[in-house]
């Protein structure tokens, strides 16, 4: 669980004065027909975002103070909405960089296990020694969730969860994330219906949001 409260922030990307205070317990979805304050929202916590003005407190405690004590790596993780990877690593080691940051001490045989584990749950069958520009938009996304889950974070940020995905593959998404949110506490930015009831244990309706 995480208490989360934003007040009068400005960022360098869609929040203008902006103020949200909520709690992620289980799985929160953030639903935002615009695609933008929700996306911000997530780019700011994860620190991909300057924040110009205003404050943030993660648990009651001021953002900068917060990691001070805590690692943003155990923290949050994101999987982006494009499935973002640096095309000058393989897909093995654009998995492999943060892990190894988050877990320093692991053995590499932990890591393949439990790559080879996700990769089955997601029903993904790809050559992980090519580069991210070899492989489908759609898979490199599905491996960006990977990535992401196998950081253990407090709290699983994602953003926009069906983008670039044909119909199928949005239900494989969705069954899976169905069954992660009960293992994993997730914050969900969405425009699509699916999340907007029944998902999660909370729902944060943006839409009038000027």
């Amino acid at each position: 669980m995480m208490h989360i409260s934003m007040s009068e922030v400005c960022s360098a990307n869609n929040l203008n004065c902006f103020s949200l205070d909520f709690v992620v317990n289980g799985c929160t979805v953030i639903y935002d027909p615009t695609e933008h304050i929700s996306t911000s929202i997530l780019s700011a916590l994860i620190g991909l975002d300057n924040i110009d003005a205003g404050i943030v407190l993660l648990d009651g405690i001021p953002y900068d103070d917060y990691f001070l004590k805590h690692r943003l790596i155990s923290t949050f993780a994101l999987a982006f909405d494009e499935g973002i990877m640096l095309s000058n690593l393989t897909i093995r080691e654009n998995l492999m960089l943060p892990w190894k940051i988050r877990f320093p001490n692991m053995d590499i045989t932990t890591f393949n296990g439990e790559l080879h584990a996700w990769m089955q749950r997601l029903e993904l069958d790809c050559d992980l020694n090519l580069r991210p520009a070899f492989i489908s938009p759609a898979h490199k996304k599905f491996l960006g969730f990977i990535r992401g889950v196998m950081l253990k974070p407090k709290l699983l940020l994602i953003d926009d969860p069906f983008y670039l995905f044909n119909k199928t593959e949005r239900q494989r998404i969705f069954s899976f994330l169905q069954i992660l949110k009960s293992e994993q506490e997730m914050l969900i930015a969405s425009a699509d219906d699916e999340f907007l009831s029944g998902f999660g244990s909370n729902v944060i309706d943006l839409s009038a949001t000027p």
